[in-house]
């Protein structure tokens, strides 16, 4: 394990003002501590991981891309 790596999470975590990102990275990071690699995909129904998998595959298509300002312009 890369010390340099854990250096740059702390300083990343000690920098954070944020109270409320604080408890959601503190709850991502114990989940994920606690949690089987891979144990939420073997969980996933086969229809939400052919979606998934869909998204992935259609996100490497440029022409299928928009830009944020175009998606959060269309949510209005």
């Amino acid at each position: 394990m890369s010390t340099t790596l854990k250096s740059s999470v702390h300083r990343l975590v000690d920098e954070i003002e944020n109270e409320q990102l604080l408890v959601k990275l503190r709850d991502f990071l114990e989940l994920r501590k606690e949690t089987q690699p891979g144990k939420l995909w073997e969980e996933l129904p086969e229809g939400k991981k052919q979606e998934i998998l869909l998204a992935l595959e259609e996100s490497d298509d440029q022409s299928t891309l928009i830009t944020r300002e175009d998606f959060l312009n269309s949510k209005k």
